[in-house]
């Protein structure tokens, strides 16, 4: 199952109310989602994406409930991303469509004395066009290959397109939506969501939406040329003309112009292609006007032309569309569901809860009676299949057959995916020695679902601590590296460049920074209220790296 792109900027937006400051009972959350699992129809044979789809689908109406925005006109993020989207792709479509619509119109006015200038035609309805559709063929061609990771160029290429693409375009749209959400703050809340929504953890997904939406422009420009051309043409007596300083001799163009129509010079009549008698025949002098040219001459390129943004620019704009369409739903297919907020989720639904609420009733004890007494019983034809009923007697030891054994209470099998990649687990060197290992290894298990494959002791110098982890990692396959950092001491800069080098030398794997109070053998868990830990996911997020992910230690 493949999480459209709303499903999963609302799976982000409310997983981010359930890690908020402001939400301290932990308990609610673990017994919420597990209620939701249990609603969910074959909730144990669902996928990972299936799973978390139908935990969408309930959560999205408890949010509405609880805030009591479920109204006709209410939209979480999602909802309202999607809208904007679809409005803002049509609207750029249709602006495209009346600016090169109106572009060539006003071009090819034509008022009996000058005849339109192919040259120019060509350069800015035919190159022009072509050369930003491969341009952007190219960027989309290496977003497709490189994916949301990448080292060297690609990497920095990766993140200027990101930061182009995804951050400007946003500080932009935050800084116009200011006045409208202080003049109508009510209206405007759900925007205000969606505006300052974290998107880092799907920041790559929305470089497809933005690159569909200016080839739609481009595609509206090219659509809106051709039409108005073949409009101006049907209604109107035109002469084109060529005319040039370099090139001098009609054999010139008319090679340049043979070259350019081999695209469709097979399949088409010759009409579409100026022949050389009608290339000469069109060439203007400056001196000598256009009273001696003929006027077949002068209308000989109009199929040339049209045929030129059929096949420079109007096709491969909707075939850079079509690619844009694939690239992100293989996109949306490739969104790594294994990032620990992710993954802590799951957990929480499918880990059973075992608890046991004894209700005191105050109903009073009854008091012994002894039985009745019973008759001498006289002699009596006992059936094969009668069993002899024994009265019990005051004091009496009855001697009861011991009930049947009931089956073991089997737990669920283990929610640790061991075909994943396993992670290597990088801690202080001296509280990795004075800790359970053990216990570390299954509070990381159990918390993120994940396998540990190897714990290294590290001492935060990176010269010295490389070759460890790089021994380690040449064996981990593209596993996330954990870092446990005692989130008491202040995210320095010298502790972000080791995290920064990290991901620079072992680009190919996540980094996820796993906050704990301490090393020592006590308490781990860090509140999502707490300060400190406020401060690291700030430092952190600064970064700007989408595969270095904060988060705390909880206990399952």
């Amino acid at each position: 199952m493949i999480l459209p792109l709303k499903d999963i900027i609302d799976l982000d937006f409310l997983l981010g109310l359930d890690e908020g400051p402001d939400n301290v009972d932990a308990d609610a959350i673990v017994s919420r989602d597990r209620d939701i699992f249990r609603q969910l129809k074959d909730g144990g044979r669902l996928d990972d994406a299936g799973l978390i789809a139908g935990w969408l689908e309930y959560r999205r109406l408890l949010f509405l409930h609880e805030t009591g925005s479920g109204g006709p006109g209410a939209k979480l993020p999602g909802a309202l991303f999607e809208s904007f989207y679809t409005w803002t792709a049509r609207g750029m479509f249709a602006c495209g469509l009346a600016a090169g619509g109106m572009g060539a119109y006003s071009f090819l006015a034509y008022h009996g004395s000058r005849p339109v200038n192919v040259t120019l035609f060509i350069a800015v309805f035919v190159l022009f066009p072509a050369l930003l559709c491969l341009a952007a063929a190219l960027v989309g061609l290496h977003q497709f290959r490189s994916g949301p990771a990448g080292s060297g160029w690609t990497g920095v290429m990766h993140r200027l397109s990101m930061r182009l693409f995804i951050d400007k375009f946003m500080g932009r749209l935050q800084k116009w939506a200011a006045p409208v959400q202080k003049r109508f703050p009510h209206f405007s809340k759900d925007a205000g969501d969606l505006l300052h929504l974290d998107t880092r953890p799907f920041r790559s997904l929305l470089f497809w939406p933005v690159f569909i939406v200016l080839s739609l422009g481009a595609l509206g420009f090219s659509t809106g040329a051709l039409g108005s051309t073949v409009f101006r043409i049907m209604v109107t007596d035109l002469a084109f003309g060529w005319q040039s300083t370099l090139l001098t001799s009609g054999e010139s163009v008319h090679r340049l112009v043979s070259w350019m129509a081999l695209p469709w010079s097979w399949a088409m009549p010759d009409s579409f292609v100026p022949a050389l008698e009608q290339i000469e025949g069109s060439r203007i002098v400056l001196k000598e006007g256009i009273a001696g040219l003929a006027s077949e001459h002068l209308a000989a390129w109009w199929p040339f032309l049209c045929m030129g943004m059929l096949v420079y620019a109007l096709i491969p704009r909707i075939v850079l569309v079509g690619f844009a369409h694939t690239a992100r739903t293989r996109a949306l297919a490739r969104f790594d569901l294994s990032r620990p907020g992710y993954q802590r989720l799951l957990m929480r639904m499918r880990t059973p809860r075992m608890g046991m609420n004894i209700k005191e009733t105050g109903g009073s004890r009854a008091e012994f009676r002894a039985p009745l007494p019973r008759p001498e019983p006289g002699p009596a034809v006992v059936e094969k299949n009668e069993r002899l009923v024994v009265m019990p007697q005051p004091g009496a030891v009855l001697n009861t057959p011991e009930p049947e054994p009931r089956p073991l209470v089997v737990p669920d099998e283990s929610r640790v995916n061991n075909n994943t990649p396993g992670a290597l687990v990088l801690g202080s060197a001296r509280g990795f020695g004075e800790n359970d290992m053990k216990q570390i290894r299954a509070g990381l298990e159990q918390q993120f679902g994940i396998h540990v494959a190897a714990t290294v002791g590290i001492h935060f110098d990176f010269d010295i601590d490389q070759d460890q982890i790089a021994a380690q990692v040449k064996d981990l396959g593209r596993g996330p590296l954990i870092v446990l950092q005692e989130v008491w001491q202040p995210p320095i800069r010298g502790l972000l460049y080791y995290f920064v080098q990290i991901r620079q030398i072992f680009s190919d794997s996540p980094l996820w920074i796993v906050m704990i109070q301490t090393m020592d053998q006590g308490e781990k868990d860090v509140a999502p209220s707490d300060v400190n830990f406020q401060v690291w996911k700030s430092a952190v997020n600064q970064l700007n790296d989408p595969l270095m992910i904060i988060e705390r230690w909880v206990s399952p």
